[in-house]
């Protein structure tokens, strides 16, 4: 895994990788610059999301920094920032909540952009027939996600 912040907040999360070498190379395709390792810092997130892997119920409140993100990219992660763990909400309920009742599928795309996973919880979207919907990091991955928070498919 791996996860990099600014002096605003968290940029990035990277969700669990088979090596190093995965996630670094992640990096290199959302940040141009080098990127400083500062353990320290980033310790107490950390030990949030391990935390929360271990099964632990956490909550996240970190402030974070989606500089360059879309004004409704925005409206669609904030909404989902407020799903309760343990519950799901489905892309219609989403799309709903942010003012385009009718556009499930761009709610789709902004949480496939979403660079904070787990932070802000897009795991937590399912399709409206109950169907478990997609994920960034893999179905796997969000049925072991789900599974963790109670909630199994």
């Amino acid at each position: 895994m791996g996860v990099v912040a600014s002096q605003k907040g968290l940029q990035l999360i990277v969700l669990p990788r088979k090596s190093e070498a995965e996630v670094k190379k992640l990096f290199g395709e959302h940040y141009t610059v080098e990127l400083v390792r500062d353990e320290r810092a980033l310790a107490g997130i950390v030990r949030k999301i391990i935390n929360y892997f271990a099964g632990n119920k956490v909550l996240f409140k970190e402030k974070y920094d989606v500089t360059g993100a879309t004004p409704f990219e925005i409206k669609v992660w904030d909404t989902v920032f407020g799903i309760p763990y343990g519950e799901v909400r489905s892309y219609a309920w989403v799309a709903e909540k942010v003012g385009s009742p009718k556009e499930m599928r761009a709610v789709g795309q902004a949480l496939k952009r979403n660079r904070l996973p787990i932070i802000i919880p897009c795991h937590r979207v399912i399709r409206k027939s109950g169907d478990i919907g997609g994920f960034s990091g893999g179905i796997e991955l969000k049925h072991k996600l789900l599974k963790l928070e109670g909630r199994i498919w």
